[in-house]
């Protein structure tokens, strides 16, 4: 049954704080590293091979290497981001390719009713019902991400076989914003694991 499924992941959950350092120039990190959203304009900050450059992302402060983590992500009534797990050297600058074999492992929200996750090509996939939270687990040992709707408790993607290679940083991306409900800020939020 997928609620006790998730309820047995939720005992991985782990404490991911965002790396301001990694966050593109127009995304506004707050002073907690819970909380990101889009500040509209890019504003001057420190240059640097860390940061994303033309993908509006920012990483997680947690190197994985090994063993379970689970986190829960609060979309709210975003029009558009995207989540997932990044590998540690992925291009982040330039032109990026959303794909597993170029270190990236995401789910995509790009507008109403339009979700989808970046295998090497494209799936469409078709959820009922808009999540508000996102929950990511990572098994590192067994290869696989698994994304799920909290607000449902159902399952909505899990990539299999994955090739990491090393270090592994969760992934955000608010996306920018095309209208006002895309303002909503992303949090990562606290989840009781003995829910």
């Amino acid at each position: 049954m997928m609620i006790d499924k998730i309820r047995r992941i939720q005992r991985f959950l782990a404490d991911v704080t965002l790396d301001e350092e990694t966050a593109h120039s127009a995304l506004e990190v707050f002073q907690d590293g819970k909380s990101v959203r889009v500040r509209g304009n890019a504003h001057n900050i420190p240059i640097s091979p860390r940061r994303s450059d033309l993908v509006a992302g920012v990483l997680g402060r947690s190197q994985i290497t090994s063993g379970r983590e689970f986190w829960l992500v609060d979309v709210g009534q975003r029009t558009g981001w995207e989540l997932g797990v990044v590998r540690e050297n992925a291009n982040r600058t330039g032109k990026v390719f959303y794909k597993p074999s170029e270190g990236y492992w995401t789910i995509v929200f790009c507008g109403p009713n339009t979700y989808g996750a970046f295998e090497e090509n494209p799936i469409h996939l078709h959820l009922s019902t808009k999540p508000k939270k996102v929950g990511v687990f990572v098994d590192y040992e067994n290869n696989l991400i698994s994304f799920y709707n909290m607000d449902d408790q159902s399952h909505i993607y899990t990539f299999t076989q994955c090739r990491f290679n090393g270090t592994i940083r969760p992934y955000f991306n608010p996306h920018v914003n095309r209208d006002v409900n895309n303002s909503d800020i992303m949090t990562i939020s606290f989840v009781n694991p003995t829910m």
